[in-house]
């Protein structure tokens, strides 16, 4: 700290060195401060060591004043025009970093006076970290809502429309929305083979014969044909049209019973689980898949009666 001590102490001491002998009584030599310096602290408090440096004429006597201070603080020369000394804060003292010093040196009746320039303590350096720390501490401003486009108002009749008002906002297309297709029932054609836990293995696919009519059905249609051929008969040509009306209502009678009692084709599908368990279902229509392919047991079921 105290660096150009050594410089300022030749510098003061050359004029003495170099005088005559005879002349150090004669000559008076001035009082002079050339600087006053203090190791700068990181807090001031009770207790809280002060060295100041003060360098001037040498062979003087040097003091110290501090503002808030309660006593002086007299320095020792420790080198020709080098005075150093230390002053410890006490409980009492209101000293701040503001603080005025003010050094006092006297040499034969003479007096010189200088003040610290630089304060107490040192200056508080930002640590290189804290712009970024204090960024994310901060909270992001607040995004106003998107501006909602309205439609200007419609000019009046008669006169004409600002290329403006025709802009019309377009906006953004609609994803279309995905279906989910049921699971396919046909896992594997023959003779491929799939494993998997709702597998099943199709042995065999059968067609259920609808039931036929039946010669109830003719029967009953016959005698009611029968029936309603005499009645008509009896009003003109009995015989004749006896004859054909029981023709025809068998005929008849046989088409409305096989009507009544067909019913639509239906399959059973026999199927094998891996653990060899036959499941027997029944479809109402005729199977995509055949005897040997790979189906999803669940899916299959779906589809059955």
């Amino acid at each position: 700290m105290f660096l150009h001590r050594l410089v300022l102490t030749a510098a003061l001491a050359g004029p003495l060195a170099v005088g005559a002998p005879g002349a150090h009584g004669a000559a008076s030599v001035a009082a002079v401060i050339d600087g006053v310096e203090v190791e700068q602290v990181v807090a001031l408090g009770a207790g809280v060591p002060l060295r100041f440096a003060v360098y001037g004429t040498p062979h003087a006597a040097v003091s110290l004043r501090i503002e808030g201070g309660w006593h002086v603080l007299a320095l020792r020369e420790s080198d020709p025009g080098v005075y150093e000394g230390t002053y410890v804060i006490d409980p009492r003292d209101a000293i701040v970093a503001a603080s005025r010093v003010t050094a006092t040196l006297q040499h034969d009746g003479r007096l010189a006076t200088a003040a610290l320039e630089e304060p107490l303590l040192l200056a508080a350096a930002p640590l290189p970290w804290a712009d970024a720390a204090r960024a994310q501490a901060e909270p992001a401003p607040a995004q106003s809502p998107p501006a909602i486009a309205t439609l200007p108002a419609p000019a009046p009749l008669g006169h004409p429309v600002p290329a403006d008002a025709t802009r019309v906002p377009v906006s953004a297309p609609v994803p279309p929305v995905r279906t989910v297709a049921p699971p396919a029932v046909v896992v594997a054609r023959a003779p491929q083979r799939v494993s998997c836990d709702d597998c099943a293995f199709v042995e065999s696919v059968r067609l259920v014969e609808p039931v036929p009519g039946g010669p109830i059905g003719a029967v009953a249609g016959a005698i009611a044909g029968a029936v309603l051929g005499k009645e008509l008969g009896e009003a003109h040509h009995r015989r004749m049209l006896a004859l054909l009306g029981a023709l025809g209502g068998a005929f008849a009678g046989h088409e409305v019973g096989k009507q009544a009692t067909q019913r639509p084709a239906q399959y059973d599908v026999v199927v094998r689980t891996g653990d060899g368990r036959s499941h027997t279902l029944r479809l109402g229509q005729a199977p995509a898949f055949s005897p040997g392919d790979t189906v999803r047991l669940g899916a299959l079921r779906n589809q059955a009666l």
